[in-house]
Order: C-alpha cells, then sequence, then structure tokens
C-alpha cells in the first residue's frame, strides 16, 4: 500500500514524573481522499487526508533514516484496541519496503 508519510517522531528516556523508561514512536500518515456522495449530501475532495495510524517497533529503524515528507510502500496489519470500553480495529504499519522522498532534504541553521 502506498501511503504519504509526513513526519515520524520517536522519543524515549525515563519519565521525571514516575521515574519509568519509555520508548514512543508515531507518524502522521495520509491517504488519497475520496469522494462521497448520498441523496441529499455529496463530498467533493482532492488531495490526501490524515488517517490515524499505529507502528510496530521494528520499523522504527527504517523510519529514521527516511526523509520526510515521502511516498512510502509499506505492509499493514489490523490490530484490535480497546478504546473507551469497545474494541477498536487500527492500521499498524508492519514494514517499509519503499520509499520516494517528496521535497528536498531541510539543512540545519547555523
Amino acid at each position: 500500500m502506498k501511503i504519504l508519510l509526513t513526519l515520524f517522531e520517536h522519543s524515549q528516556g525515563v519519565s521525571s514524573k514516575t521515574g519509568k523508561p519509555f520508548d514512543m514512536a508515531s507518524v502522521q500518515a495520509h491517504l488519497p481522499a475520496s469522494d462521497f456522495a448520498k441523496e441529499g449530501y455529496s463530498r467533493t475532495v482532492r488531495g490526501f487526508e490524515p488517517c490515524p495510524i499505529e507502528i510496530n517497533a521494528s520499523v522504527i529503524p527504517k523510519l529514521r533514516d527516511m526523509t520526510f515528507p515521502c511516498l512510502a510502500d509499506v505492509e499493514t496489519e489490523t490490530r484490535v484496541m480497546r478504546s473507551n470500553g469497545r474494541s477498536v480495529p487500527v492500521m499498524v504499519i508492519s514494514a517499509v519496503t519503499n520509499w520516494v522522498q517528496l521535497v528536498p532534504a531541510q539543512g540545519k541553521a547555523a
């Protein structure tokens, strides 16, 4: 599946509140938007819209080496999570097989 990834964030350390170690990562992902129509209502959209997505810890090293934003070929799986007492399906990136940088990498300011 091709997906637009615009941001990767990885935080790790020790909580100043609890003293416990933490390691978390997230991506901002966008899928092609689609038009929708039913009686009395229509929605026309162009571009990409954000979608909630999780990542497996095994994908973090690959994501660290990528440049964002990018268009990535990913493998996904569905995981069922609990939210407010309900079972909710969540899409999870389990592998990144290929990616293409979309804009030149930004240099760091001096």
